[in-house]
């Protein structure tokens, strides 16, 4: 397995808000290619380079190329997404590059509040049109350039929604064919609830090696000691960790011990196990 394990804070912040965060006022974009390709090599230098292909269907759609490992998915399409650019009266989640996007199909797992897909920007269009993303760009390059340092409260993730990061957990350091990034298990959402089966997932947020594209995956995930879905009805497993729906907005204990579980947890518990998600990622190749 080409990664190197990260070490960071088990005790994470209270959900946050879409709005919250502040982004650089004047965020230096013209260099992007020149500081990632910097940034890359000196991680590939001290990291192995990635795995031959997984066994599984290799399959090109138009620019990603990936091996889906066998039972994790059947396929894979493309869809084009138009430019929406700044306007007054647009936030700053609801402004991007046209860009794409890759859904899986026939997914492992089906019924869950996110879809199994690939996204792939122009990073550097994107930085220019959107401060915010800018620093999710430049944090991300500092996480690779430097991965023993200590972790921003928030991880850099694409796409940009309209919710908060509500935990991150199970952080690592993935190389693909050509780049490099972080995967880790998280979970979004616009009010305080557990952590459930029905919406946490593993992501992957990625550059390529020259910095040009910016490639991420949300990609949903289960875990036994989870509840089914984030409401009071759903039954806690006998391993499992209450929500105390009496005080929710106090919810920093719950989460806290769901992040702790989760970074201990053997990564062949998860559905689909870590190793076979990791492999998928290993596998992309940006054309």
């Amino acid at each position: 397995m080409k990664k190197i394990p990260l070490v960071f804070l088990a005790g994470l912040l209270l959900l946050i808000t879409a709005c919250g965060g502040t982004a650089p006022s004047n965020p230096d974009t013209a260099n992007i290619e020149t500081v990632v390709a910097i940034t890359l090599q000196a991680y590939t230098q001290s990291a192995p380079a990635a795995t031959a292909a997984p066994s599984g269907l290799s399959i090109t759609v138009d620019t990603l190329s990936i091996t889906i490992p066998d039972g994790l998915a059947n396929g894979m399409t493309v869809v084009n997404e138009p430019i929406a650019p700044p306007a007054d009266d647009m936030p700053w989640w609801g402004i991007y590059p046209e860009h794409k996007k890759f859904p899986l199909q026939g997914y492992l797992l089906t019924g869950t509040f996110h879809e199994a897909e690939f996204f792939i920007y122009p990073a550097n269009e994107y930085a220019a049109m959107n401060e915010s993303v800018a620093a999710k760009i430049e944090s991300l390059k500092s996480i690779l350039a430097n991965p023993s340092q200590p972790l921003p409260e928030r991880l850099p993730f694409l796409p940009t929604w309209n919710a908060g990061e509500t935990f991150h957990s199970n952080l690592e350091v993935v190389t693909f064919q050509n780049g490099s990034g972080i995967r880790y298990l998280t979970q979004y959402g616009q009010a305080p609830a557990p952590i459930n089966n029905h919406e946490i997932f593993y992501t992957f947020q990625g550059l390529t090696s020259d910095g040009t594209y910016y490639i991420a995956a949300v990609l949903p995930i289960s875990v036994p000691f989870l509840t089914d879905r984030g409401n009071p009805e759903s039954l806690v497993p006998p391993d499992g960790i209450p929500f105390d729906w009496d005080n929710f907005m106090n919810n920093d204990a719950h989460i806290n011990a769901i992040t702790e579980k989760l970074n201990a947890a053997d990564p062949a518990v998860f559905n689909p196990t870590l190793p076979v998600l990791d492999a998928l990622i290993q596998s992309v190749q940006v054309k």
